[in-house]
């Protein structure tokens, strides 16, 4: 009985694997037939599919390099015609391939080595790491093109999708916008349909392949992505490669040592706006040479500039050292500038260094080692700007800037650590500043005692002068708020003036313009006090001097959002910012912000993703969502409940027939989908599985054949006939244990 059941279930095997094209070979076949397949062409109905795929991914490729520059426009499109032409011309001669073709080609890439080399060695004593990402971007798509005139098996045109992701990977590595991920998806679709035409012919598959089975491993692999993004830290720089700078365009500068305009005539000096015209915050455009304070503007999202930085921090364009009651200005700056003509990367440290030893020079004298040990430069911070607006000509840096990568023979710098280009900053210019961490601990800055006047180096004398005549009312303010905070240290009155600051002015925008003549300052803290970061640090710089504190305002950009994708942070131009400078014995200028807050560290790409995703989801409309979802499940449910009701059996037949099913899969012997009722009883009669045994059993074919004339000749039992075969089926009572003596497997083999 056993033997003869084991037989069924083998021979239901070979049927079942029979009906099944392909499934042997997926058993059977070794390496060396996979290998021999993978040389082979394609079978006709993968060819097409698989070439298209292979096409588009490398189209991708070449495209994303174009997209971030590492191939010109001129060649993509040539690239990318030339490779359709390719993949055409391959495939109506892939059975039998032109052998002088071959040997043509085979001289083009030998010829394409030969070029990438020799730009490897010229860039090998430029050093730059962009030098050399350029010219293998350009072998990959050469290579690319030429190889695509013969590509006759699955092999060549698994070389192709693997070069095509060579070149995606060269793209993203110089990528700056979350906008790459759309040349992503479209190579990993293309990779994934080709990856499966490929495995489908290897293993002897015939017909299309299974989109759902493709689809299903490309979420997968986002998935896994996107975890492993999660888990990444924060990026660092390192200085052991030449860093990134290029530029797009050289326009000279008529006048290298001011500052440019950012219109469509970027020679022209920059000008402070007006209060007729569009203006940006503070009344500038971009940065100028005047800052009015009594202009309104507002300022865009737009992205001026992308950052990879180390450590987020104040980037500063440049500082006004004289106020005049509505205007910050510059002090000429002859004296104040040197132009390094040393070419890249310029070392701008020495030339700080004098100046900060000019500003150093006091006719009294100072206890020296005041600070002990607790100066010293911090950690590098390498910061990597890449333009996207047409901006001043200012190079942005975190303080005290050590080595600048910037791709001309010149750079202007300043005494206040501000940098400026001779030629115009136009986007897609790159540039990278290394700056030297010297922000010093509030401990260390709280020993420094205030000095007296004729202590102040006479380099700080414009960091001192005001208006006279104007400000006893702000002078009496500020000795009342350093008085009743018990501030004797410069430390002490500067947070002192920031705490009073945080607590009685309210930072906005929305401000009413300023009258023709009104003094800024008084205004501001006798007046309406409110306004935003201008008004707000000029005010601070103002009580300040009062103080006898040397005092600046700087202005720049804090960093903007943070892209996870990128690296970078997205600097817009709403994050243009104005805050003071203080200027300590021994130290130098600290920078001191009531207004903003700055991070201290980059944040994980994996926490500022998370982030986002749960603030999304919190400001996701939970009420029509809930709506939906409840529609589409009662939908669903009444979906599923008709299904199941059409599936229910009709007539005396098909409940009966029902009703025998359910008890012989109690029993544990389920009908075969190939099995007739007839063949069903039959084996539910050769078995021992019913509590009542032969005589539960006996009467089963019988019943079975009156059940299949009813269905099947036209037959209407009487309620008599009816009667037996209920009773015949009522009758079957599995036995105690009979499923488990039954594996269900034996059963579901056809």
């Amino acid at each position: 009985m056993r033997a003869r059941q084991v037989s069924v279930r083998r021979g239901s095997d070979s049927v079942g694997q029979a009906g099944r094209p392909g499934a042997a070979d997926r058993r059977g076949i070794g390496f060396v037939e996979m290998v021999r397949r993978a040389n082979a062409p394609l079978p006709p109905e993968h060819s097409v599919t698989f070439r298209i795929a292979t096409a588009v991914a490398v189209l991708t490729g070449i495209l994303s390099c174009a997209a971030v520059g590492e191939v010109s426009v001129s060649s993509a499109v040539f690239a990318s015609v030339g490779t359709v032409a390719g993949m055409v011309f391959s495939y109506l001669t892939r059975v039998k391939p032109w052998q002088w073709v071959k040997i043509l080609l085979a001289v083009a890439v030998l010829g394409i080595f030969a070029s990438f080399v020799l730009q490897i060695l010229g860039a090998a004593q430029v050093g730059q790491l962009s030098s050399i990402e350029v010219p293998l971007a350009g072998l990959f798509t050469w290579v690319q093109l030429i190889h695509s005139f013969d590509v006759p098996a699955r092999r060549d045109l698994l070389f192709s999708l693997a070069a095509a992701g060579a070149l995606v990977t060269l793209g993203a590595a110089q990528a700056v916008s979350v906008g790459f991920l759309a040349y992503v998806a479209v190579w990993l679709g293309a990779c994934l349909v080709g990856l499966g035409c490929s495995w489908r012919s290897m293993t002897g598959g015939v017909g299309p392949i299974a989109l759902g089975s493709i689809a299903t491993t490309g979420l997968v692999v986002v998935l896994a992505g996107a975890g492993f993004l999660v888990l990444l830290p924060a990026p660092r720089a390192t200085q052991l490669i030449t860093l990134p700078a290029s530029l797009t365009s050289y326009l000279p500068l008529r006048d290298p040592g001011g500052i440019t305009g950012t219109g469509d005539q970027s020679t022209e000096p920059a000008q402070a706006g007006k209060a007729s015209g569009a203006t940006g915050v503070g009344g500038y455009l971009g940065f100028a040479t005047e800052l009015d304070i009594a202009v309104r503007g507002a300022l865009g999202d737009e992205v001026i500039m992308r950052v990879r930085a180390d450590r987020p921090g104040y980037f500063l364009g440049m500082t006004y050292d004289t106020w005049d009651g509505q205007n910050w200005k510059r002090s000429p700056p002859t004296a104040r500038i040197v132009q390094l003509t040393t070419g890249s990367p310029f070392d701008v440290s020495s030339v700080l260094s004098s100046f900060a030893q000019a500003q150093g020079q006091m006719d009294g004298g100072m206890v020296p080692g005041l600070y002990g040990d607790e100066l010293g430069s911090g950690p590098a911070n390498i910061q990597t700007f890449y333009v996207a607006q047409p901006i001043a000509n200012l190079l942005f840096a975190t303080p005290d800037p050590t080595e600048v990568y910037f791709p001309e023979h010149s750079l202007i710098v300043g005494g206040d650590d501000s940098m400026r280009s001779t030629i115009a900053m136009t986007p897609g210019t790159v540039y990278t500043v290394v700056s030297t961490d010297t922000a010093v601990a509030p401990s260390v800055l709280a020993k420094a005692r205030p000095l007296q006047s004729s202590q102040i180096p006479a380099a700080l004398g414009p960091d001192l002068e005001l208006p006279p005549g104007r400000y006893e009312r702000v002078a009496a303010l500020a000795r009342q708020i350093v008085t009743a905070a018990r501030a004797t240290t410069t430390y002490e009155k500067v947070t002192a003036l920031e705490a009073w600051m945080g607590r009685n002015v309210r930072y906005s925008t929305d401000i009413p313009p300023l009258l023709a003549g009104q003094d800024a300052v008084n205004q501001f803290l006798f007046g309406s006090r409110v306004g935003y970061c201008e008004q707000i640090s000029t005010s601070l710089a103002v009580m300040l001097r009062t103080l006898g504190v040397p005092t600046r305002e700087a202005i720049g950009y804090v960093p903007g959002p943070f892209d996870p994708l990128s690296d970078l942070y997205e600097i817009q131009a709403r994050d243009a910012h104005a805050w003071v400078q203080v200027w300590f014995p021994e130290v130098g200028w600290q920078n001191f912000d009531p207004t903003a807050q700055v991070p201290l560290a980059p944040p994980d790409p994996g926490a500022v993703l998370l982030s986002d995703l749960g603030h999304a989801i919190a400001n996701l409309p939970w009420a029509p969502i809930g709506g939906g979802l409840g529609a589409i499940a009662t939908g669903a449910f009444v979906a599923l409940a008709v299904r199941r009701r059409r599936r229910r059996p009709t007539g005396w037949v098909g409940r009966v027939t029902a009703e025998l099913e359910r008890r012989g899969a109690a029993a544990g012997l389920r009908r075969w989908p190939t099995e007739t009722l007839g063949e069903y009883a039959s084996r539910l009669g050769t078995f021992d599985r019913w509590r009542a045994g032969p005589t539960a059993t006996a009467p089963l074919r019988a019943a079975s054949a009156l059940l299949e004339r009813a269905a099947y000749g036209y037959y209407e039992p009487d309620a008599g006939t009816r009667a037996f075969v209920e009773d015949v089926v009522r009758g079957l009572h599995p036995a105690r244990g009979s499923r488990r003596r039954s594996p269900r497997r034996r059963l579901t083999t056809a």
